[in-house]
């Protein structure tokens, strides 16, 4: 149901432009590197990335080439349990470079940075600047996507890493 809900906007209604994408992602795997027996695997994660058409060009000096020319940028939200069962939000915004693999598969590289919400109670000090109960934080992907599908490894801090899985509405 939820699928035909995003599909039919997209192509019924004309929501996005030519060339933007929606990336659906859950996480597949987990891995604690030095695992607490408090620590949970299994993020249960449901992850939705808007990528804008390549015609998007932010903080791009007019007449000058950039290393920003090339990124594909991006907003997205992102709900999962934290490493202590919690239910955790991160709202970010970020950037891709993309490496061609051949004529249907790339490559990529993503940076990501946001706010993070969710870490309460006794495990509010388990991230850095969580005062508040909210965190700035930036994540790095690294991934592989062929057609409408991608695998992506995320390395989060020195905490873990996590392997997700997505396909892509356009």
């Amino acid at each position: 149901m939820l699928c035909l809900i995003l599909i039919n906007p997209v192509h019924a209604n004309g929501i996005f432009t030519d060339g933007d994408e929606l990336l659906l992602q859950t996480s597949l795997w987990t891995k604690h590197y030095n695992p607490e027996p408090d620590h949970n695997n299994h993020q249960k994660l449901f992850n939705l990335e808007y990528y804008f058409n390549d015609e998007v060009k932010l903080f791009v000096v007019p007449n000058q080439a950039s290393w920003r020319d090339d990124v594909r940028w991006l907003a997205g939200a992102a709900t999962f349990k934290n490493s202590y069962d919690q239910q955790t939000l991160y709202l970010y915004g970020g950037g891709r470079y993309d490496y061609d693999l051949g004529e249907n598969t790339k490559a990529y590289a993503k940076l990501t940075a946001g706010l993070l919400y969710g870490y309460r109670g006794e495990y509010r000090d388990k991230i850095p600047l969580n005062d508040l109960g909210v965190a700035p934080v930036i994540l790095p992907a690294f991934g592989v996507q062929h057609r409408r599908v991608n695998l992506e490894v995320v390395p989060f801090a020195a905490a873990g890493v996590m392997v997700n899985a997505g396909f892509y509405f356009r």
